[in-house]
């Protein structure tokens, strides 16, 4: 997965959108529940929200005797009215990790519910095709339902499924993918091989960025809540590595000790506004970047030394310069404050050298999981060319090469090509070669200069394929074809065309990139027919 990607197909891996630190989590998510409930059921927190005998739940019986298919006496679910109390039975996990049941034949959307479960909800918007509610009472438990760990979860928006077991956590993804090929594929029977997960699903992410505030004397670095500008504390992240949340503590003690302003701090303009710690898992370096709203920060010598002092074992310190108001992390300017420009990071046998903004993969264990189900799909020989679109900064092309004749990289992003080309030349990979443009223009030029692709690649955004890049392969004719996607629905509709195209599916691998969030990534391989 190429995460710099994720938010639209020309976002560039220099420009990480504070909204990307959030994983995806839905603007509907419970504030006060923290989206689980108590062992009795109840929802910790929302006693003032349990039925009322004044407001009946079916069929007009007040309390809790009624029945789901008749609240408040109304037929249908278009008679409905926010307010409206409904029991729901829950049928699968959605994409931002809320419970999905049906109503009167309608799907209802509701934060903190479980596959399995009987719920009270109370509707909370109405739409055409859908409704939203508010989970009120768990009837029947889920056996997957756990009591999360992290004291801000369904808060801080960086999670959504802590509340499952990991087991089921795995199923309910594998699902997800399963009901994206039934509904926009008409795939019933589709070959999903088992979820590649983690032996131990926690402290996997590398590398941290995390906004400021100052609360009385003390600073505050966390993620937006989700659907506001509040700052929720994630000290202690439970996904985040320890030597990031080490890291990220000491910096917060030395600003707080130094008294270095914080950005809009007493309506100043300038200041820090972000610390971003990336940790090197098997470098084991480790490199600090403050981004500021200017190039010169107070005291910013003993900033210096201190951050020395307290992070012996950092290997770089970095200033990066964002003046705008913007929800773009970075700036495009970074200055190195003290140590090494780039720190030093290994994916298998690959070398990297990481500027601070550089892209790298946030979970390299499961990384490693994806690329090899990608060459596994590919089926290389050695004397294969291969097509690798939406390339990034090229780290699949570069564990494909060793076993291609020839790998052509393509990215619409120059740095990232920039990047790549790089990789390429560091860790000697002289068969790969990338090019700047978009896959849908290059391929058919290729194409009709006489390459023939005997397998392409492709990992986009979670927009999915261009249509024109759809047309061009279809045109092309590649033996393989292989899906890399972060999302299920774009992967099953793009799939469609395909195999309306000719194409057959062998197999689909979903990996779990990231667990305790719903998201999933999924490896499909495509066979041409004939």
């Amino acid at each position: 997965m190429n995460e710099h990607k994720r938010s639209s197909k020309g976002t560039s891996i220099y420009k990480e959108r504070t909204g990307a630190l959030r994983a995806g989590a839905g603007k509907d998510r419970l504030k006060n529940t923290k989206g689980h409930t108590s062992e009795t059921g109840k929802v910790p927190g929302e006693r003032s929200r349990r039925p009322r005998p004044d407001k009946p739940l079916a069929g007009g019986k007040p309390g809790r005797g009624g029945k789901a298919s008749n609240p408040a006496g109304r037929e249908h679910a278009e008679e409905l009215r926010t307010g409206d109390r409904i029991v729901v039975t829950v049928k699968r996990i959605g994409i931002n990790g809320e419970g999905i049941g049906y109503y009167r034949r309608k799907a209802v959307f509701i934060d903190g519910a479980l596959p399995e479960e009987v719920v009270k909800a109370e509707v909370t918007e109405l739409q055409p095709k859908f409704i939203k509610a508010q989970l009120l009472e768990v009837e029947k438990r889920s056996p997957d339902r756990i009591e999360p760990p992290c004291p801000v979860f369904g808060i801080c928006g960086g999670c959504q499924i802590q509340h499952i077991s990991y087991e089921g956590q795995l199923r309910a993804k594998t699902e997800l993918v399963r009901e994206a090929f039934s509904r926009y594929a008409g795939l019933e029977q589709v070959k999903i091989k088992p979820m590649l997960g983690m032996e131990h699903p926690w402290n996997y992410r590398n590398k941290a960025q995390l906004q400021l505030k100052r609360k009385g004397n003390e600073i505050v670095a966390g993620l937006y809540e989700a659907g506001s500008h509040e700052i929720v504390d994630i000290s202690g992240c439970p996904i985040q590595h320890p030597k990031v949340n080490s890291a990220v503590e000491k910096v917060k003690s030395v600003l707080e000790e130094l008294r270095i302003p914080l950005h809009k701090e007493n309506g100043a303009k300038d200041g820090v506004r972000t610390i971003v710690v990336r940790h090197g898992f098997q470098s084991g370096h480790l490199q600090v970047t403050l981004v500021a709203a200017n190039a010169k920060l107070p005291r910013q010598d003993d900033l210096v030394r201190m951050l020395r002092l307290t992070l012996p074992e950092v290997t770089g310190i970095a200033l990066n310069v964002n003046p705008k108001k913007t929800p773009l992390i970075f700036g495009e300017r970074t200055m190195t404050l003290w140590g090494e420009d780039a720190m030093e990071e290994s994916l298998g046998d690959l070398q990297f050298s990481l500027s601070p903004r550089a892209f790298f993969q946030l979970n390299p264990q499961q990384t490693v999981k994806l690329y090899e189900s990608v060459r596994a799909a590919a089926g290389l020989t050695g004397r294969e060319t291969v097509v690798d679109a939406y390339c990034g900064t090229g780290t699949i092309g570069l564990w494909l090469a060793p076993y291609a004749k020839e790998v052509r990289g393509i990215e619409t992003i120059p740095e990232a090509v920039q990047d790549a080309k790089q990789n390429a030349a560091r860790n000697g990979r002289s068969n790969v070669s990338f090019h700047t443009g978009a896959a849908e223009e290059l391929l058919p030029r290729w194409a009709k200069a006489g390459l023939t692709p005997d397998v392409i690649v492709a990992d986009p955004p979670r927009t999915g394929l261009d249509p024109r890049f759809l047309e061009a392969v279809l045109r092309t004719k590649p033996t393989r074809f292989v899906y890399v996607s972060c999302n299920p629905s774009t992967l099953a509709k793009d799939c469609k065309v395909l195999l309306d195209g000719g194409y057959a599916i062998e197999w689909v691998q979903p990996v779990d990139m990231f667990p305790q969030t719903s998201h999933v990534e999924a490896v499909v391989l495509m066979v041409r027919n004939g």
